[in-house]
């Protein structure tokens, strides 16, 4: 079969959430490899340059005109590859996709270990899995299945990049926090150690980004021993974090919420940062935001456990090695390789990165090692090989 320069995108574009940035630099890397991006679903709050919008305009002009096909025929067929987005248990199954192509490759990040005879069918039926971390790939492999490779998400390294600290909140120490709100993220241990750590440096901050696009995972926190109950919601639908920070211990004055900003924002606020904090039980891939934060040189303190395990390292980052099992709970019925961090080291490597400040003009130390590590990690260079293996399977 002859290569063909287009490739179909199965998931929305946008500036809020993991999977939207990915397809957005995807598309983004394509066109600039001289291959034909398709989308058949529209952006959700896309928010880019204008110089970025304007070369994305092709593509985006495209887009209703498939919809509206798609409203007419029920289901779109390609003659070229088409990436398809998968979660826990490999849903959904090939069948009820709105596309199909040729071939048909899954893209998967999955927390949940336990997967199905089913779920395994499921994988079966596309031609390729894309798995986005080492961990992901290993359990799938050991669960049978031998048409799996392994391709990480990237880090836009022209956007996030090593820039001199930003005199905004040049008093404080800042610790950033980043991911949606929810128990497998960790940020009930965030808050845990950062209680601890204010207790003895008044100047410290906690500067994060937990808006949740998912409400329903995130009462999951309340299932925590280090916190007491979960945000409520406001009369608008939003969350009161503030309130409940303060029930737990964190006064007004010592937190910065910056709630769902979008991702072209988020290099202006890390430039505020002093340390990166990500205890994270489980991450799925190698946790886009803990990449961008190293990328931006900021020292980063990283559990290494499931997909964050593909980015760590004792020469780039502060490492959280001190974990213990976490048993499953719902929605997620296994948790092989999930860790539990441990509260004592991640209030040690808080310590460590305030001891070490003087750094912080990202030169030296930790975090432009992080930033350099994070090179290898480019768009560029993650899409290319994305784009090898599915030309590979292409072509036979």
């Amino acid at each position: 079969m002859a290569r063909s320069d287009s490739l179909a995108i199965g998931w929305r574009p946008s500036s809020l959430s993991g999977w939207g940035v990915y397809a957005t630099n995807l598309v983004q890397q394509l066109q600039r490899m001289g291959r034909n991006p398709v989308l058949y679903l529209a952006p959700h709050r896309l928010d880019l340059d204008d110089a970025a919008m304007l070369a994305l305009d092709p593509v985006l002009q495209r887009q209703p005109h498939l919809d509206e096909l798609l409203q007419k025929v029920g289901v779109l067929d390609f003659d070229f590859p088409v990436l398809h987005a998968l979660r826990n248990d490999f849903h959904p199954p090939m069948d009820e996709q709105i596309a199909r192509g040729k071939p048909n490759v899954g893209v998967v990040f999955f927390e949940d270990t336990t997967i199905s005879e089913a779920g395994l069918a499921r994988a079966r039926g596309y031609d390729l899995i894309v798995a986005g971390s080492r961990w992901n790939g290993r359990i799938a492999k050991e669960r049978g299945l031998d048409h799996v490779v392994t391709v990480f998400q990237g880090v836009d390294t022209e956007l996030f990049k090593p820039r001199p600290r930003s005199r905004n909140l040049a008093e404080r120490f800042v610790i950033f926090s980043g991911g949606k709100l929810e128990y497998r993220k960790a940020q009930d241990v965030v808050i845990a150690a950062f209680r601890i750590f204010h207790a003895h440096h008044p100047d410290a901050l906690l500067m994060f980004a937990w808006g949740n696009q998912w409400p329903g995972i995130m009462p999951t926190i309340a299932r925590s021993t280090y916190v007491e109950g979960k945000p409520e919601a406001g009369a608008d639908g939003s969350l009161r974090i503030d309130a409940w920070l303060e029930r737990n211990g964190i006064p007004a004055g010592a937190y910065l919420d910056l709630d769902m900003a979008p991702n072209r924002a988020m290099p202006a606020h890390l430039a505020c940062a002093d340390v990166a904090l990500f205890p994270n039980r489980c991450e799925p891939g190698t946790n886009l935001v803990a990449m961008e934060a190293m990328a931006a040189g900021v020292p980063t303190i990283l559990s290494v456990n499931t997909g964050q395990a593909d980015i760590a390292g004792s020469d780039h980052c502060y490492e959280l090695n001190r974990q213990n099992p976490v048993a499953p709970y719902p929605p997620y019925g296994g948790t092989e390789g999930w860790g539990e961090p441990n509260l004592d080291e991640i209030v040690a490597a808080l310590e460590r990165a305030y001891a070490e400040r003087r750094l912080r003009d990202r030169r030296e130390g930790i975090g432009a090692a992080g930033a350099k590590f994070m090179g290898k990690f480019d768009w560029s260079v993650q899409i290319a090989e994305l784009v090898d293996q599915i030309d590979q399977i292409a072509s036979k």
